[in-house]
């Protein structure tokens, strides 16, 4: 990463909310002026400064739908309001750990792990609701849906839990110390993160392989075997169709129902990356670089273009959103996939720096782009104008994994004379393991 000596006479001291704990002094140019900005249109939404003390970092920044979470190396998780930069509270985890995996969220609990511990916060204030030892080191980002919190482990273990309980009269309420639900095993370390889909949840295990089982007992419906690592996030589209991106080269389209293969799209490259869906588009890059635009209904390409070994940030109503190796943005046409701007025109001619700025999320909620600095400054950009969020996907639209009430319909046969479908590469399904009591 470059880095650059800067005279003292051009410290800025940029002073966080209420919740800061003292002054945080930061370059002045650190801050990206209006002018760079216009010129790749784009303007600031916010800036804020997540309190640090000593000797303390950022490791991460992560979002929920509505949260923006920023974990520290001294064990301190502090939330902010993912639009207005406003700092909500701050929880502190136990002890010190040089690893962050991300946080996830629903409506009344904020989940994430420290070590070998998994919290439930309070999604007010950060009050802790309860925390459990999970036995050895978690791999990948906490999922959860309003019923189940699940996370994977080093040792290959899907750990799930319950986080509410229903009673005889059909009351609902919120435990206040988890409940082991199952315990799924797959081969090697599980660094997918996990999807709840309704009565059924997908997850990638360590052996190459996708698993969907049911939410509420020890069952699996399919699993779907690739020939490489599975990537860091399973993609959705609509209710039914799962996106996986694999070491192998291949995006993976599966139907979450009957486990159809729907269609593939080989890359050319290993797919690490969760593919973004945005409204009717797939975008899925490789580790080569090669970013393309899919049609989600039947994978084909309607373009693909050289990032210079970019990475995702966020889709915006016209244009693409990347991050190069040395951290410079870049920009692609939605639409055609042409090079709007190129990291060098951003860093040069633009003016744009933010290189000091190590940390990033893939926003796969709206059309916000955020980065922060270990030293604690976050930043959060959108499109000139664009002062309400772009969602990427229809609030109104049915979850994945709905089931209408009229049921599923069948697939329908294949017609006389036409080629046969793929069939999907599943399996005979293990067996859960006993949810033991950590």
């Amino acid at each position: 990463m470059c880095r650059r000596f800067l005279p003292v006479g051009v410290l800025l001291t940029i002073v966080a909310g209420s919740s800061a704990r003292a002054q945080m002094p930061f370059p002045r140019d650190l801050l990206p002026t209006r002018t760079s900005l216009e010129r790749l249109g784009l303007e600031r939404q916010w800036y804020n400064v997540v309190p640090l003390v000593e000797t303390e970092r950022l490791l991460r920044i992560s979002r929920t739908a509505d949260l923006l979470l920023a974990q520290t190396n001294y064990a301190r998780l502090h939330a902010f309001d993912p639009e207005s930069g406003r700092h909500l509270w701050t929880a502190t985890l136990g002890e010190r750990s040089g690893l962050a995996r991300g946080a996830a969220a629903n409506s009344f609990a904020v989940f994430v792990t420290n070590a070998n511990m998994l919290f439930a916060l309070d999604r007010g204030s950060g009050r802790t609701l309860w925390k459990t030892n999970l036995g050895t080191i978690p791999t990948s980002t906490p999922a959860c849906d309003e019923s189940h919190v699940m996370v994977g482990m080093t040792n290959g273990l899907l750990m799930g839990f319950y986080v509410k309980k229903t009673d005889s009269k059909g009351k609902t309420t919120i435990l206040d110390a988890p409940a082991p639900a199952w315990n799924w095993h797959a081969g090697g370390p599980i660094h997918t993160r996990p999807v709840p889909a309704e009565t059924m949840m997908v997850w990638g295990g360590g052996d190459n392989k996708v698993y969907a089982t049911m939410a509420d007992e020890r069952t699996t419906v399919w699993r779907f075997a690739t020939g490489g690592p599975i990537g860091e996030g399973l993609g959705v589209y609509g209710t039914r169709t799962l996106l996986i991106p694999s070491g192998d080269f291949v995006l993976y389209a599966v139907d979450l129902l009957s486990a159809q293969s729907l269609w593939q799209f080989p890359s050319g490259a290993p797919i690490f990356q969760e593919p973004l869906v945005a409204d009717e588009d797939v975008f899925v890059v490789n580790t080569a670089g090669n970013l393309t635009l899919l049609n989600p209904t039947n994978g084909e390409p309607r373009w693909t273009t050289a990032t210079q070994g970019g990475r995702l940030t966020s889709i915006g109503a016209k244009t693409v959103y990347l991050r190069s190796y040395n951290l410079d943005l870049f920009l692609v046409d939605r639409a055609t996939g042409r090079m709007m701007v190129d990291p060098s025109e951003t860093h040069l001619r633009a003016g744009l720096n933010l290189r000091e700025y190590d940390l990033d999320i893939v926003n796969r909620f709206n059309d916000r782009i955020y980065f922060a600095t270990d030293s604690g400054l976050i930043l959060c950009l959108r499109e000139l104008g664009q002062t309400q969020p772009r969602l990427l996907r229809d609030p109104k639209a049915p979850p994945f994994g709905y089931v209408p009430p009229e049921g599923i319909k069948p697939t329908p046969p294949t017609p006389p004379g036409a080629e046969p479908e793929a069939q999907p590469k599943t399996e005979a399904a293990p067996a859960a393991e006993p949810a033991a009591q950590p």
